[in-house]
């Protein structure tokens, strides 16, 4: 499988104001990742992103508000990198390809912890966690009815879609959790060989 060097639609560019604010987030999601929620202190992000303490608060009501702008950061990258352009494509296949592909894609860009740190929604309060669970429903519901589209066509294997669904994102979220840019493998590869093992797992041979 090719890398996002074959993407249909490249992420449209952000403003400064934007790169900063994705600068504060992606640090702290880092930092939280790192060291723990309740282990990491807005100095912590403060002095990590070079900013006064009432600096960050311009981002920021606090650290649950900041953890929330995380997850809601990295659910803009899902909507805007992945589900938009990828529900545009009429062969199921290729989005199939193509929501593996974007989603390592964003892991390489972002760096793993923003993705790992989406599924800390129970530190949300509930009207945050309700809201954030519908965007990744969506998220679901292409990558489910994807596979409904390949089994009807007889490409899949005998699996429960829902099933098939989440062990996709878990495959990928593993990439997120042990990946390393400075590592011994390339993302090049890592793309590669985790598409291979997802597709071979899900699609029947030959398809």
């Amino acid at each position: 499988m090719a890398r996002l060097a074959v993407l249909d639609q490249p992420a449209q560019p952000r403003s400064a104001a934007e790169d900063r604010a994705a600068e504060v987030l992606l640090t702290a999601a880092d930092l939280i990742y790192r060291n723990g929620f309740d282990a990491t202190s807005m100095n912590d992000i403060a002095k990590a992103v070079n900013l006064t303490k009432a600096g960050l608060y311009y981002y920021t009501k606090g650290k649950g508000d900041l953890l929330y702008k995380i997850i809601s950061f990295a659910m803009d990258c899902v909507e805007r990198d992945i589900i938009g352009p990828c529900a545009e494509i009429e062969d199921a296949e290729k989005r199939l390809h193509q929501i593996i592909a974007r989603h390592l894609e964003t892991i390489f860009v972002t760096g793993g912890a923003i993705t790992v740190l989406t599924a800390e929604v129970n530190k949300l309060s509930a009207p945050q966690r309700r809201a954030i669970v519908a965007r990744k429903r969506r998220y679901l519901d292409l990558v489910r009815d994807t596979l409904s589209e390949l089994d009807k066509a007889g490409r899949l294997r005998n699996v429960d879609m829902t099933v098939a669904s989440l062990n996709l994102f878990s495959t990928i979220l593993g990439v997120a959790r042990w990946y390393q840019p400075k590592g011994r493998f390339s993302s090049d590869r890592v793309a590669s060989e985790t598409a291979c093992f997802i597709v071979s797992g899900l699609l029947k041979d030959g398809s």
